[in-house]
């Protein structure tokens, strides 16, 4: 069995960020013909049902950077991988520190809830602003430290920071002092501009996260997968790209990228995974 795996933002999805219905129903058409595909996001399951509206994603899906693989129909978390409380709070200080509130990401059973703080620059409403839309039912407006005040808290999944590159470089050394054994993941945000840090568990990656999901299929589902193909496109798809077989970057990727994949194909906005799918599974 040959399992294909891709990213969702400057990968799969085109120019404005979605999948049109004409690259949908492809998408579609291509999995109902026997095509083993799923997704791994730094986006949540809402986001994800959202965008893929109408495709029938049968496997599990990895979600925020790979600190979650769900099974989508249910909404049950097989796995996580969280920070712990305790590098949690070591993390939250050095926010708090320098009077900067994140969105933190918590986990409840098999809910995510998202801790909306203060949104004081154009990044941190962008994301929220793009949640509230398509009415992603984890937002919670954060009380000052979340942390410390909800004792349902099981595990804190991730801290997500949108602002200037300057700012981002700031946070990332200070978290890197104060919390070495946690994953600092920095990237630029190319739909309006600046930077975004992503803290984490360092098991919290796509690449783990797809040699979990190849465990899963086999132990869960009988299914064997004897080759892995994953597309991606920036920073957060380095350890997928690692992890796999086959690596393909698209054509818009970083420079780091296209140098750990094996091929490079064409543009995000011109539907070029699908295509190579197409192709690949076709012939």
């Amino acid at each position: 069995m040959k399992l294909f795996v891709s990213d969702l933002d400057f990968t799969l999805l085109g120019e404005d960020g979605t999948l049109s219905s004409r690259s949908a129903q492809r998408l579609n058409d291509l999995i109902v013909d026997g095509l083993i595909f799923t997704v791994a996001t730094a986006r949540s399951a809402p986001s994800i049902r959202h965008l893929l509206d109408g495709v029938s994603l049968e496997l599990p899906v990895i979600e925020l950077n790979g600190a979650i693989l769900r099974d989508l129909k249910s909404g049950h978390i097989l796995e996580h991988y969280g920070l712990g409380m305790e590098a949690a709070r070591r993390v939250n200080e050095c926010f708090l520190e320098q009077g900067i509130a994140p969105y933190v990401s918590g986990l409840i059973g098999d809910q995510n809830p998202l801790y909306v703080p203060d949104r004081h620059n154009e990044g941190m409403q962008w994301f929220f602003d793009e949640k509230r839309h398509y009415g992603d039912p984890r937002l919670q407006e954060a009380p000052e430290d979340p942390i410390a005040t909800n004792p349902d808290l099981e595990d804190i999944l991730c801290f997500v920071y949108l602002g200037p590159k300057a700012e981002i470089e700031r946070i990332a050394a200070a978290v890197a002092d104060h919390a070495p054994d946690v994953l600092i993941v920095t990237y630029a945000n190319h739909y309006i501009g600046g930077w975004e840090i992503v803290i984490a568990a360092p098991k919290a990656n796509k690449g783990y996260a797809i040699e979990r999901l190849v465990s899963h299929l086999r132990e869960e589902r009988s299914l064997h997968v004897r080759e892995t193909t994953a597309f991606g496109d920036s920073s957060n798809d380095l350890e997928m790209l690692d992890a796999v077989d086959n690596a393909i970057a698209v054509s818009n990727a970083t420079d780091a990228i296209k140098a750990r994949a094996g091929q490079i194909i064409g543009h995000h906005g011109e539907d070029a995974v699908l295509d190579y799918l197409e192709k690949i599974h076709r012939g």
